[in-house]
């Protein structure tokens, strides 16, 4: 049995998307002082609670979360390379609508079971009944436990890209007597190299496991992550020694390196942006849309707002990306104000629209919304912003109760083709107005069937190029580059180019 020769995302992200990104690819952490301390906490603040630790019903940016307890099928390190997980090889079959895997031995999860090819029948099966997994395993058929030691997939279509899917949440594998438990939200029972000790209002807490199988790699003894409002107040946390590390904009980076931080940063595989929810009458309508395209000052955004580490963007993949389309890297021909005007003329508004736009409580996106509201104003098109709860935000965007949001969007994780099955395509999990166009299911098919990148990236840039001549739900702002600061003495994390996070692989100095 072979392991399947699957592209990574970071391995051509590694030279392309480092040139997107003002100050480019990643900033090495310098070594800490002293000796490592391998029973100190890591306090690593962030911006909100994890929606949950059920994997049916973790929200979009909750691996942050899910990464420290859960493991996966397929494993993908912090730069996007796709690697052994659980399952240590795998070989595609018949067409590539079978994939054998071949599990790792000797694993056992936080509450003593053993991992084997029955707990990831028991965990896919589940992920099929119910949930936010659903349509993204809605290809997978049948789940058959070989042996102990191998699980064998069988899908209904050509699935070389489940590889990439299955190294993301569809591929985690939970403890089987915990599936059933109403508390698995709060009380997650994985394979994962630190297990959960404490979920309280706004902190939860991690002890290392020393029954991991790869615990000697384990270099920190848990983990504390806390809730600070904001990004300011998140840097000001790491500043007076409350939190050791968190997540900053790209605006917070000289901020940080001249307190003394160390600072790690990369392009990846998200985008901020607007999605529109067309079943709203106004939004329903392609020109509309395509002005809310052409009305955005995209460069104005990234250099004021972003110290230009947020690259221009009207198309979700980065440059250098494998889905990228670069025939629409060109950003300018997208700024024309005039343009947009006579475009909601033609769609029978000539007095422009009132548009409510829904924002979550992080400054950086309450900034970016009023920055989008001046422009949109100059085109005609009136927004009112609305902030809502971390909670509300989420649960508005998978409910499809908004007209339309300002947020981060991940266009890369589980795989690119998901991006366009959840968005693009009827029934998708963020596509609430049902957008679609004749000809994407097709492409989809194509740009799913092969494991290998170059087969798949032409269907998915006509996809893309399709897409935003027709005015997109989603309207892209710029790719996102992921910063984080760090005090003294804690280095080890590589920044996660498709939200991959290990913290296991952290040291803290004393």
């Amino acid at each position: 049995m072979k392991r399947a020769a699957v592209r990574s995302a970071g391995a051509i992200l590694a030279t392309g998307l480092a040139l997107a990104g003002c100050g480019g690819g990643t900033t090495t952490q310098q070594g800490g002082s002293g000796t490592t301390d391998g029973s100190a906490i890591l306090k690593w603040a962030v911006p909100g609670m994890p929606t949950s630790f059920d994997p049916r019903k973790a929200a979009p940016l909750d691996p942050v979360f899910l990464d420290v307890v859960y493991e996966s099928l397929v494993g993908r390190s912090a730069d996007g390379q796709i690697k052994p997980g659980l399952a240590t090889e795998w070989k595609l079959s018949d067409e590539n609508k079978v994939i054998t895997f071949k599990l790792r031995e000797g694993v056992k999860f936080h509450n003593g079971e053993a991992f084997n090819a029955d707990a990831v029948k028991a965990s896919l099966e589940a992920y099929k009944k119910s949930g936010a997994l659903v349509t993204t395993l809605s290809s997978l058929e049948k789940v058959e436990a070989v042996s102990p030691t191998e699980v064998k997939l069988t899908f209904s279509e050509a699935a070389g890209y489940m590889i990439n899917v299955l190294a993301g949440e569809p591929g985690i594998v939970v403890a089987p007597g915990a599936l059933s438990d109403p508390d698995l939200g709060t009380k997650p029972v994985g394979t994962g190299p630190f297990q959960l000790t404490n979920f309280a209002q706004d902190k939860v807490t991690f002890k290392k496991f020393d029954g991991y199988w790869n615990a000697a790699q384990t270099s920190i003894g848990g983990l504390e992550m806390a809730v600070y409002s904001d990004e300011a107040t998140r840097l000001r946390a790491v500043k007076s020694g409350q939190a050791d590390g968190t997540s900053i904009t790209p605006g917070q980076i000289k901020e940080s390196e001249a307190a003394g931080m160390t600072v790690i940063q990369t392009p990846n595989t998200t985008f901020n942006g607007i999605l529109l929810n067309t079943t709203a009458a106004e939004l329903s309508k392609p020109k509309v849309r395509q002005a809310l395209l052409y009305a955005i000052d995209r460069e104005s955004i990234s250099k004021n707002l972003y110290a230009g580490a947020c690259a221009p963007a009207v198309q979700p993949f980065q440059t250098g990306f494998w889905a990228n389309a670069p025939e629409l890297n060109d950003v300018k021909p997208y700024y024309d104000p005039e343009k947009a005007k006579q475009l909601l003329a033609e769609a029978g508004l000539p007095n422009g629209m009132d548009l409510q736009v829904e924002v979550g409580p992080n400054t950086s996106y309450q900034t970016l919304a009023q920055a989008l509201q001046a422009q949109l104003q100059k085109v005609g098109i009136r927004v009112k912003i609305k902030v809502l709860e971390f909670q509300q935000m989420i649960t508005a965007r998978r409910t499809g109760n908004f007209s339309a949001t300002v947020a981060l969007v991940q266009a890369g994780r589980p795989d690119p083709s998901q991006f366009v099955k959840d968005f693009y395509t009827k029934g998708g999990s963020y596509n609430p107005g049902n957008f679609t166009l004749p000809g994407i299911s097709d492409l989809l098919a194509k740009a799913r069937a092969s494991d290998v990148v170059e087969e798949r990236s032409e269907p998915m840039r006509e996809i893309i190029t399709k897409v935003v001549e027709a005015g997109p739900p989603v309207i892209p702002v710029c790719g996102v580059t992921y910063v984080a600061a760090f005090r003294k003495g804690v280095t080890g994390m590589a920044p996660p180019v498709m939200g991959d996070y290990d913290f296991a692989s952290i040291k803290i100095s004393t």
